[in-house]
């Protein structure tokens, strides 16, 4: 964070008194905007008090240029069909295009004598001007998306209303649109490179301009509490279990004195009972780092990745206290208990990460933004990062073509347990990797990009500032697929990370050999179209693969929010809509017609979930065959699309899951019992740290119609962290091409640990015997459980197999989805006489005013809707 202040005028003083140390006021609210090229007058002239307003718009902020003009109307809709290319590029039209004054106007309690107050931005894209009550209070520009900027304003504030004026100028060079990052001069300025266009995105006309992060105004003493920093140190492998040896705790923080005198006092960090402080002196316009004693916590619950453990979250409240025991300033940090270490392994050529001392197999996936556009709130960032949790991952990575994830999705991992692998900004495709004729400079100068190192240095202590107090960041990577140019590198390896973040492991790049290798010595990612489920199994992948994507064809119904009906077309070999191949769809290949050809958008779609559900089950269970023995992990690219795309997805950007949401989450559960495609093996899977005993495995083949072919129970005890070989299944004797396998695991009590149901084929057949299955119906009783919750009882009263059952949550008269909702599972088989309870959460339904409804459909499932009581 940088902090500008003027120490001559630090102690302007401000009559009455009222306004207490440390209090924050957001400015989320009151902004209006307007285009700079349609005013003549300065900052100083529109922040004076005298100034009127004409023609402004409503602004949002935090938001860009482009999400203003959508919030008034000036644009349509860039999610919606081709509506993005009715949006002027900034390429073609200039800078002054996007370039906008955005203004607030606000008043502040009463201050105290001798307090200062601060003006702070998050993020600003990407130069800006500030202006306060007709001064102008950043003598130099801002730049630089990722940089937070604190501002002293106490000299320039009044007892009424204050003007607050900021002029925003887009990245230049902005870049030519389309390709992977456009031309690839995006990245000469410290911002996100996927606005100007990817495989998996169109343009982003402004490029993202704007005040995109959080502003707020905070009250300070004479010394202000910057960037407190708690480290945590768990020795010796720990189990979540039991009572745990002690814990240590060391603190530190940066103390700035923005007075005109010496400062004197103490700086203290609380952590409940137990304290902790320093004597310090601050000479005037100083800042100094201060660490403190350390703490020793006995018994402490530690926090733990997903899957493996609780994540619970500690507080500590750091202050200071000046020589007369008043308080200047202080600071609330969360953090969880947890010690990160990692070790390349020799013999699989891979690197192995560890919490607390013990080895996590790493099932993740790719995270772009949550918003193409930026509209990012606390809410979002929860129910996101809540999919990820459900479907039993315990990674993602921030990839590097975006940005530095927000302290709010940061608390949303802490929260569910996410480790998160934060990516620079660096990626090969516009920094220089491989020669690419559509870029516009040569590798050689791209390789040198950003064109300010310094600033890409600054950013990066910043950033980590703000966010290493979060016991989800595991690791940082300087770039995806390629380093940062020598220089950078060589700084953030010895000097930045050393110093600000010295326990976290730091990798140059998402490929380095350093991560994993192969026999060639050469490390690497994807593939990213559609694969053989079988292939997951037979064709070794990286060690560690850092991207592995497939298909992502959305349910009908979010396909209708994004296009219009006339361009619902089902996709052929010899044509695609363009509407379809503008939202980057790819390829099913003879997948969905091994189902039978989709003649229709519904029977399509209602495919696409099949071949989803198989191919990303497929995809972690060919992990989970080699784990510890090939693998050491995975990250699947990728997990949704922060527009609206048709392609490698687990639910989309309405926040809607889709069949391989659910495919994934039975392939990764911690306990979990698979059939490995390659060799017809039954494997147990136990990803926790504890020896599991006196375990069932069930093993079951049906036909079509739910007729127990083959049965038999197996007894096992499986290691911790360990895939276990319990048997072989072997092709039942039937005349039908198709067959389901159910595998069970059954504890001690014959509670059922995991269940996963397969739908086979005989070599060199379909699935289209499936089409055999008669209509049938299901009976769904709903009953309430915790707020906000339900639980489904399904039940299947017939003799046929309802097969692929879809469960939906619908709002209002127009039974349009209820968005999102959590289900415990989804797209279920139910053979004939069988029952299943779901929970079904609605409690962060966006729109929660209106009547709900659940309902059910499936492959051979009439539509039913049943009461939500």
């Amino acid at each position: 964070m940088r902090i500008k202040f003027c120490v001559a005028l630090a102690f302007l003083i401000l009559s009455n008194s009222a306004f207490s140390q440390h209090e924050t006021i957001k400015l989320n609210k009151g902004w209006k905007a307007k285009k700079a090229s349609e005013l003549v007058v300065d900052g100083t002239i529109i922040s004076n008090k005298d100034f009127k307003l004409y023609d402004w718009m409503d602004a949002v902020v935090p938001g860009t240029v482009l999400t203003t003009l959508l919030h008034n109307g000036k644009v349509p809709d860039p999610f919606f069909g081709m509506n993005n290319e009715q949006i002027p590029d900034i390429y073609e039209v200039g800078a002054a295009h996007y370039t906008y004054w955005f203004f607030n106007e606000f008043k502040l309690p009463k201050v105290n004598n001798g307090d200062q107050v601060w003006l702070k931005f998050r993020g600003i894209n990407y130069s800006a001007e500030l202006f306060v009550n007709g001064q102008k209070i950043n003598p130099d520009n801002h730049q630089g998306m990722f940089l937070r900027e604190k501002y002293l304003i106490t000299p320039y504030l009044t007892n009424g209303s204050n003007r607050l004026a900021v002029l925003v100028s887009p990245p230049d060079p902005v870049g030519a649109p389309n390709g992977q990052g456009g031309d690839g001069t995006i990245a000469r300025s410290v911002t996100m490179q996927f606005t100007a266009g990817w495989d998996w995105i169109c343009p982003i006309k402004d490029r993202n301009t704007g005040i995109w992060d959080e502003v707020s105004i905070e009250t300070t003493g004479s010394v202000d509490l910057l960037d407190p920093f708690v480290q945590t140190l768990v020795p010796g492998k720990r189990i979540p279990e039991g009572k745990q040896e002690p814990a240590i705790i060391l603190t530190s923080a940066d103390l700035l004195n923005s007075s005109l005198t010496t400062q004197s006092g103490t700086l203290i960090a609380r952590f409940g009972s137990l304290e902790v402080s320093k004597k310090i002196s601050i000479p005037v316009g100083e800042k100094i780092s201060v660490s403190l004693p350390e703490f020793k916590i006995q018994n402490p619950k530690l926090w733990w990745p997903n899957g493996t453990g609780d994540h619970p979250l500690y507080n500590l409240e750091f202050s200071f206290k000046k020589q007369d025991g008043s308080l200047s300033d202080q600071e609330k940090v969360t953090f969880g208990i947890r010690q990160t270490s990692t070790h390349f392994d020799s013999k699989l050529n891979a690197r192995v990460f560890s919490i607390n001392g013990q080895d996590i197999f790493i099932k993740g996936g790719n995270w772009i933004a949550s918003d193409a556009l930026l509209r990012l709130s606390p809410e979002r960032y929860d129910a996101d990062v809540r999919m990820h949790a459900q479907m039993n991952m315990n990674m993602i990575r921030v990839w590097g073509g975006s940005m530095t994830e927000r302290p709010d999705f940061y608390d949303a991992c802490d929260k569910y347990g996410l480790l998160v692998w934060q990516d620079l900004y660096i990626s090969g495709d516009c920094n220089g990797r491989w020669f690419d004729p559509m870029k516009k400079e040569s590798q050689d100068r791209r390789r040198a990009y950003p064109d300010n190192h310094s600033l890409f240095i600054s950013t990066v202590v910043d950033q980590t500032k703000m966010l290493r107090n979060h016991p989800s960041l595991y690791l940082w990577c300087g770039g995806n697929e390629y380093p940062p140019p020598a220089d950078i590198d060589a700084k953030l390896k010895n000097e930045v990370f050393p110093k600000f973040d010295p326990t976290r492991y730091y990798l140059d790049q998402s490929t380095s050999t350093d991560l994993s290798k192969n026999e060639a010595g050469v490390n690497g990612d994807g593939p990213y179209t559609i694969q053989n489920p079988l292939s997951f199994f037979t064709v070794k992948s990286f060690a560690f693969n850092p991207e592995l994507g497939s298909v992502g064809v959305p349910n009908v119904e979010t396909m209708r929010k994004i296009m219009e009906e006339k361009d619902l077309l089902v996709p052929t070999k010899e044509l695609i809509n363009p509407v379809w191949v503008y939202h980057k769809y790819i390829k099913y290949q003879d997948y969905i017609d091994n189902y039978g050809k989709a003649l229709e958008i519904v029977d399509f779609c209602k495919k696409a979930q099949i071949v989803n559900y198989e191919q990303y089950r497929a995809l972690q269970e060919g992990f989970n065959a080699g784990m510890w023995k090939t693998y050491t992990g995975m990250l699947v690219w990728k997990t949704q699309n922060p527009w609206t795309a048709l392609r490698g997805q687990f639910y989309d950007v309405f926040l809607e899951q889709n069949g391989g949401f659910y495919g994934y989450q039975h392939g990764a559960k911690p306990i979990h019992v698979q059939l490995n495609l390659n060799d017809s093996a039954v494997c147990l899977v136990n990803q926790t740290f504890k020896e599991l005993r006196d375990l069932t495995v069930v093993v079951e083949q049906m036909d079509i119609h739910g007729r127990v072919l083959t049965s038999e129970k197996i007894k096992t005890t499986v290691g911790a962290n360990v895939i276990s070989n319990v048997g072989k299944v072997t092709m039942p004797k039937t005349d039908d091409e198709v067959y389901f396998l159910r595998l069970q695991v059954l504890d001690q009590a014959k509670a059922v640990q995991d269940e996963n149901i397969y739908w086979l084929s005989k070599p060199g057949k379909s699935y289209i015997q499936l089409n055999n299955l008669k209509t049938t119906a299901i009976n769904a009783q709903v009953k309430s459980a915790a707020k906000g919750k339900k639980i489904v009882h399904l039940v299947n009263p017939g003799t046929e197999t309802a097969f692929f059952i879809r469960l939906k949550v619908l709002q209002g008269d127009r039974g349009e989805l209820a968005l999102p909702v959590f289900f415990s599972d989804n797209y279920i088989t139910l053979f004939p006489g069988e029952s299943k309870d779901i929970e079904v959460d609605y409690s962060q339904v966006m729109n929660s005013s209106k009547s709900l409804s659940f309902a059910a459909e499936g492959w051979n499932v009439k539509n039913t809707v049943f009461k939500f009581e």
